[in-house]
């Protein structure tokens, strides 16, 4: 090889090298898992090579945004309740994916009807230890509040009590 040559193949694997085009090819943020701060926060993974918001008026939630959940308003029994319910859903869930190949959607009703049999398979589960059922055929978080269930991908769904005050959105919510 000529020294020509040499030096075109150095600045084109050069280029390469700061071009990136292979960059995000094989980053998938369907499959990026949620984090729990602390203090129960819900927070995002940030893809990789992409900073993090950094504090100040941008990052600030939109006015349309739910107030963050936070478990310090609730007492340590209510906590463990709520967390042994939310675990048994997701026994369930993984239960439904697991022979359904997705979990179940639509909402709080429709997601329960799935779970106890109206599905393509006919595949039936029992109610899932915690919660209970009310007279909509909606699963119930232990105060009797209905979940909410929030589908994030195909495979990862938010689920939401709104705590032992029973409203949602409010400072004793539970979010895992």
């Amino acid at each position: 090889m000529s020294p020509q040559s040499k030096a075109v193949v150095a600045i084109a694997i050069g280029g390469l090298l700061v071009w990136r085009p292979w960059k995000g090819l094989y980053e998938s943020d369907s499959e990026t898992p949620a984090l729990q701060s602390p203090t129960g926060e819900a927070a995002t993974r940030p893809s990789p090579g992409v900073e993090p918001p950094r504090a100040g008026p941008s990052t600030q939630p939109a006015p349309s945004t739910p107030p963050p959940a936070t478990i310090s308003a609730m007492s340590p029994e209510d906590l463990q309740k709520v967390r042994d319910a939310i675990d048994n859903i997701e026994f369930a869930f993984r239960d439904f994916s697991t022979a359904m190949r997705g979990n179940p959607v639509g909402n709080n009703a429709e997601i329960t009807a799935a779970l106890l049999g109206d599905n393509e398979k006919q595949l039936k589960l029992e109610i899932p230890g915690g919660s209970t059922l009310n007279d909509k055929g909606e699963l119930c978080d232990p105060w009797g509040t209905p979940w909410f269930f929030h589908q994030l991908s195909a495979t990862q769904t938010e689920v939401r009590s709104a705590g032992p005050d029973r409203k949602m959105y409010s400072e004793d919510d539970f979010v895992r």
